[in-house]
């Protein structure tokens, strides 16, 4: 009902609320299009490097790629080639699906990461078009919430036509929610595929507002994390420390504002950065999407959000590629096993609460040339997979 609603709005909002209910502008697909469905900005960015390798190997391929989010729409319309369209991800109900698929015309579905639409998947086998999961995980979270409603997913799980997962336990989980073993493949994860820009994008005015300062960034934050970080930050002995709060919605400024008043912290807006004097600012606020390279570019340390929660975690690898110290929370269930290595390599710590962040970051030692080197050798190891996943796609499904 909230979306019917949206469609009597105006702008972006009423584009996705109507194509979400299946009604689209302009014409129907007359050629065989390739659909790739990523939900927000970290699967989008998978997608487009995808994306990008598979055109490599096909021959004038025509790619649509849907998204959930107004965030994840943005980066798909900013990256996409002229060959390529966004759209929004239809309701799983049949008859909208079935809109979808006759407007688009796609010969092949690819699910980026996990994304199970009983519905969806019933329709596509019928219509004999391919479901793919490309860069599957599934955490023992997931495995017991699907096992939990077994008589509704399990038929859909079976239903996949293959899958390449990120590690061997993602092959195990996924092979008990019931696709067949032989249609699994082990291929890495993408996302050490994805480039990390070395170019500084900061203005002159940003650059000298975070100058000489100890930066302590934290990236993808959610509810619940923010008043922590703020507490421990407040007890920091650092010099000059400055905290940078990223959250994963950038639309929670005004909520995050209200908790930094609170404690008597002077906030800035980081997309006001050029155009205000902040000389007193203690912290500043991420309220834009896209930017988290840059920071941890120059942070001195970052924490990753979604790990003092029960979240399971964001993206530990961007922080990573820049050599970084991290430091993170124990719910690391959707990127265990990266976690794992990268406090085994000796970048990543674990924390439990504020006193914990705290003494890390004051204990924190600088990272060993030897510690960076092995990171990068780790790295640069398990590239690979989008472009090996790319030719078995094409091997596999070579009529697309």
């Amino acid at each position: 009902m909230r979306h019917i609603f949206r469609a009597s709005s105006i702008g972006e909002k009423k584009i996705q609320a109507l194509e979400k209910i299946g009604l689209y502008k302009g014409k129907k697909n007359s050629n065989k299009s390739i659909w790739v469905h990523a939900v927000s900005v970290g699967e989008v960015n998978v997608a487009l490097k995808l994306i990008q390798d598979l055109e490599e190997v096909l021959e004038n391929p025509n790619f649509v790629l849907s998204t959930t989010t107004l965030t994840g729409a943005k980066k798909a319309r900013e990256n996409l080639s002229k060959n390529s369209k966004h759209v929004y991800f239809p309701f799983d109900l049949r008859f909208i699906c079935k809109k979808f698929i006759s407007f688009h015309n796609p010969s092949i579905l690819l699910l980026i990461e996990t994304e199970i639409w009983p519905n969806l998947i019933n329709l596509s086998n019928e219509s004999q078009i391919p479901v793919v999961i490309v860069n599957g995980r599934l955490s023992d979270k997931s495995l017991k919430k699907y096992k939990g409603l077994n008589f509704f997913f399990e038929k859909s799980f079976k239903k996949i036509s293959f899958a390449f997962v990120q590690s061997k336990n993602d092959y195990e989980r996924f092979s008990e929610a019931g696709i067949n073993e032989k249609s699994i493949d082990v291929s890495g994860s993408i996302k050490f595929d994805i480039n990390v820009s070395s170019e500084n994008n900061l203005s002159e005015k940003e650059i000298e507002y975070f100058k000489g300062k100890y930066l302590f960034v934290c990236g993808s934050t959610h509810p619940g994390e923010e008043e922590i970080l703020i507490d421990s930050f407040v007890e920091l002995k650092k010099q000059n420390k400055h905290l940078v709060l990223a959250p994963r919605h950038p639309e929670r400024y005004e909520e995050i504002k209200e908790l930094l008043k609170e404690k008597k912290l002077n906030g800035a807006r980081f997309t006001k950065i050029s155009s205000k004097i902040y000389d007193k600012s203690d912290v500043t606020i991420v309220d834009v999407i896209g930017r988290l390279s840059d920071f941890y570019k120059i942070a001195d340390c970052v924490f990753v959000g979604g790990t003092l929660v029960d979240h399971g975690g964001q993206n530990f690898l961007e922080p990573a590629f820049f050599n970084k110290p991290i430091i993170s929370g124990r719910s690391t269930y959707n990127f265990e096993e990266i976690a794992k290595k990268l406090n085994d390599l000796g970048l990543l710590k674990f924390v439990s609460d504020k006193d914990e962040i705290t003494f890390a970051i004051e204990n924190m030692e600088v990272i060993s040339d030897l510690i960076k080197e092995e990171t990068n050798l780790w790295l640069n190891a398990n590239k690979g997979a989008s472009k090996m996943i790319s030719k078995k796609i094409f091997e596999k499904f070579s009529f697309i």
